[in-house]
């Protein structure tokens, strides 16, 4: 679902240019980021996986077991996203680094992804997955961030209370967004 989700976006093509085999690429892409995200931070998801939201607590690190399996995870999975981006993983690193120091605040939780199945965008669903974070947000007063690269999903995350913070001209590739979002205040 996420690969059909972001299949369109322009980080997309900016990741994996040559369209004949983005899909797959994609689909092996958030099949990777979904177990890494899980793994360390939390998700939701719509009874029929239609839509998901995938969060990454920043400014602290995750309790998770330390040892040598540990280390090869993290070996394993930054070797398998080297494979996979080739020589774009050095501009892929230096946006999301220069975007993160746009966010400005730490502890946040950090909208990693969210995606809904394209025939079911529009209905309400990516609001849905995103509520419960959001509604935690507020009550423990932790900021939420995020990039995007489409103004689209700036106008869709103003509407939930975001606002941008800072702009990014990735290297030959899409303009960013970094966006924040304070908690409610009671």
């Amino acid at each position: 679902m996420l690969a059909r989700a972001f299949l369109p976006d322009p980080t997309s093509a900016w990741l994996f240019p040559k369209p004949a085999g983005r899909p797959q690429a994609l689909a092996r892409w958030y099949r990777l980021n979904a177990s890494l995200l899980l793994a360390s931070g939390e998700g939701w998801v719509t009874d029929d996986l239609s839509a998901a939201a995938l969060w990454l607590p920043m400014g602290r690190v995750p309790e998770r077991p330390s040892g040598h399996a540990r280390t090869w995870d993290v070996v394993s999975v930054n070797l398998q996203v080297m494979r996979m981006l080739g020589p774009r993983v050095a501009r892929a690193a230096m946006t999301t680094l220069r975007l993160h120091r746009l966010h400005g605040v730490t502890p946040a939780w950090y909208l990693a992804i969210l995606g809904t199945e394209p025939s079911r965008q529009g209905t309400g669903l990516g609001t849905a997955v995103l509520a419960p974070m959001l509604a935690r947000c507020d009550r423990t007063g932790t900021p939420a961030v995020l990039d995007t690269a489409t103004l689209v999903d700036v106008r869709f995350y103003q509407g939930r209370g975001f606002e941008v913070v800072g702009e990014v001209q990735s290297p030959h590739g899409p303009h960013f967004w970094a966006m924040r979002r304070q908690p409610a205040r009671s």
